[in-house]
């Protein structure tokens, strides 16, 4: 298992698909940072601060783990390394908790990137932060980092199930998608601009348990629930992409 778990690890750290999400993080942020520099040059009374520009790769996080996963896991299955470690004695299971590990890896190892590219930025570029303290900022990348993980566990853990199926892209690229849109429309019936939050009953309830239990959510809007609340949405998610990807797999016929 540990074994497996190195040498799948090493393929990740090594492959073009890895460095060019990192380059695209850091092309993002860098973009973004100039972008809104240039813009605040025109605004006499304004001045850049941090909370703009710190946690911007939130927006699309959810996009880039989802695509760097799927693409990496794709290509185990595409070179045939899956299916050669299932005949060459690796058990189905380890293959697969090996594979979903790493998908966790990427979707930590991007975060972690991208909270030092800010880092360096909101120090130096900007006038500080205005609306968060220090244990805040650490705690919203600590989400951040948690949520990417969950994600990362269950996009890997798609493309094991569809048997490295093209499939895989549109479904896991689609469930991204539709989480922005209903994580945007929670968000804004939760906590309207205007006035108070309307909802009642079932469909309160359904939203508050989006809001607080799912994964995608947290990438939408600052921490503002108990880490408790993060901690079993995040761990509840990657529990349920492994039990559900170990029984589709296990019974799998690879090609």
């Amino acid at each position: 298992m540990f074994r497996n778990l190195y040498a799948d690890t090493r393929s990740i750290l090594l492959s073009k698909a890895f460095r060019y999400a990192l380059e695209v993080i850091a092309v993002y942020q860098i973009f973004y940072l100039l972008f809104n520099k240039i813009i605040y040059s025109f605004i006499d009374t304004a001045e850049l601060n941090a909370d703009d520009i710190a946690f911007v790769y939130t927006a699309m996080a959810a996009f880039l783990v989802t695509a760097a996963t799927l693409f990496i896991t794709d290509r185990e299955f595409s070179n045939g390394c899956i299916r050669n470690k299932i005949i060459s004695g690796v058990k189905r299971t380890d293959a697969f908790l090996s594979a979903v590990c790493g998908g966790m890896l990427q979707g930590a190892l991007y975060t972690v990137f991208a909270c030092l590219i800010s880092i360096p930025f909101a120090k130096f570029c900007t006038a500080g932060f205005i609306g968060y303290t220090i244990p805040e900022v650490a705690d919203y990348w600590l989400v951040t980092i948690m949520a990417c993980v969950a994600i990362g566990a269950f996009s890997t853990a798609l493309v094991m199930m569809l048997g490295g199926s093209k499939l895989s892209y549109v479904i896991g690229l689609l469930v991204a998608f539709v989480m922005k849109v209903l994580d945007t429309a929670v968000l804004d019936k939760l906590y309207p601009e205007k006035g108070f939050c309307t909802l009642t009953g079932t469909k309160l309830a359904v939203y508050q348990f989006v809001d607080k239990y799912v994964p995608y959510s947290y990438l939408v809007i600052r921490p503002h629930y108990d880490m408790s609340c993060y901690v079993i949405g995040c761990a509840g998610m990657i529990i349920i992409s492994v039990v559900i990807g170990l029984i589709v797999f296990n019974k799998k016929e690879l090609k």
